[in-house]
């Protein structure tokens, strides 16, 4: 009897009793197997690219107001204390802008890692060759780039409040 190629880790987690291949293909089996076991690494996708959407639109309105204080400065601001008000908060903006950009490189690099899982699940079910290791350790990748976006998401949020809370501070004073 042949020896059956091995079939990814996905397939194991699914329960899948049939294998892709055995000798013929059997495209209606084959289709919806390959199509079920690159699902997690789709749906993975799609979450990172509404994250970074969300992001993107922050980086964006950071970058915008840098550029504002910029201006206003150059202008030749006068009072002494909306100066200081926006030195500081250039500060704080420039923090959040780093946050940012790590948040949508590590949330671009969780839909590289996904699509490289799911090119992997689907050239072990069409070469028969075992990918297991390389689908697997893509998609812990891309879990872990999606965690760490995630992260950076969240140390910019605590910054911005914390951007309110400085200028409130100067305008009281």
């Amino acid at each position: 009897m042949p020896k059956k190629p091995a079939w990814s880790a996905v397939r194991q987690a699914l329960r899948l009793p049939i294998p892709i291949f055995q000798g013929e293909l059997n495209l209606n089996i084959a289709s919806t197997e390959i199509i079920s076991a690159a699902l997690a690494p789709i749906l993975l996708i799609s979450g990172a690219g509404l994250l970074a959407l969300s992001i993107q639109n922050r980086y964006g309105r950071v970058i915008d107001r840098i550029r504002e204080f910029n201006l206003e400065m150059r202008g030749g601001c006068k009072n002494e204390r909306r100066r200081k008000s926006i030195g500081i908060q250039t500060e704080l903006l420039v923090r959040r802008g780093v946050f940012l950009r790590n948040s949508l490189f590590s949330l671009f690099s969780s839909v590289i890692f996904a699509a490289l899982s799911s090119f992997f699940i689907l050239l072990e079910a069409m070469s028969g060759s075992s990918m297991e290791i390389l689908a697997t350790a893509s998609f812990a990748l891309a879990l872990l780039f999606m965690f760490v976006g995630m992260l950076f998401g969240i140390m910019d949020v605590a910054l911005s409040y914390t951007a309110i809370e400085k200028e409130i501070e100067i305008e009281r004073q």
